[in-house]
């Protein structure tokens, strides 16, 4: 009983909080569940419904500034996706395209908010993005995101659920690591 005392006395007198499970087996389950969301949600994503006809690789892209996406890291997590292939690219506001640049990418895309986990504070995150591709104004390329069913990659970045899109509208494009020790870049094909 002393002991009992002594335990509780100990605990009550720490600054945190103790919570014991009566039962370990739940425990394990949550943090296998836990574990389980963590990694699929570093799992890429597949871009919805890709339509990309044959076309020459690419040298450069203008994007059309679309003020309505409300996502502060969607447009530089799309120019990074577009690098990773070797393709510098520009933003322009819409309705002004350049005359210089034949291939233009045009974007749409959702956001809703939630509380990530241990968090108090509201957080965007991409639902839906939609890319369109476009040489002298005729589409040469689409695809989309679309957060899965479950959700399971709602907190990933914004450039890793992009990647895979950029991914199927640059085939003729392979992915170009940094520059090798030569400094010349580096060809990487990571697809089929």
């Amino acid at each position: 009983m002393i002991k009992l005392f002594i335990v509780f006395a100990s605990t009550a007198s720490l600054s945190g909080c103790v919570v014991l499970s009566p039962s370990p087996i739940v425990e394990a389950a949550n943090l296998v569940g836990s574990a389980i969301t963590g990694v699929s949600a570093m799992t890429p994503s597949t871009p919805q419904n890709p339509i990309v006809f044959a076309h020459a690789p690419i040298k450069e892209i203008c994007i059309e500034w679309n003020g309505a996406v409300a996502l502060s890291d969607f447009v530089p997590s799309l120019q990074g996706e577009l690098q990773r292939h070797g393709v510098p690219s520009r933003v322009y506001d819409a309705g002004t395209q350049p005359g210089s640049c034949p291939m233009t990418l045009v974007y749409s895309a959702y956001i809703k908010w939630d509380m990530k986990t241990f968090s108090n504070a509201y957080t965007p995150y991409l639902t839906f993005a939609s890319v369109t591709l476009r040489k002298d104004g005729r589409v040469v390329g689409s695809a989309s995101y679309k957060i899965g069913s479950i959700a399971q990659d709602k907190w990933s970045s914004t450039s890793s659920k992009l990647g895979p899109v950029v991914d199927a509208l640059l085939i003729s494009n392979p992915v170009v690591e940094a520059n090798n020790s030569a400094g010349a870049p580096v060809a990487v094909f990571g697809g089929s």
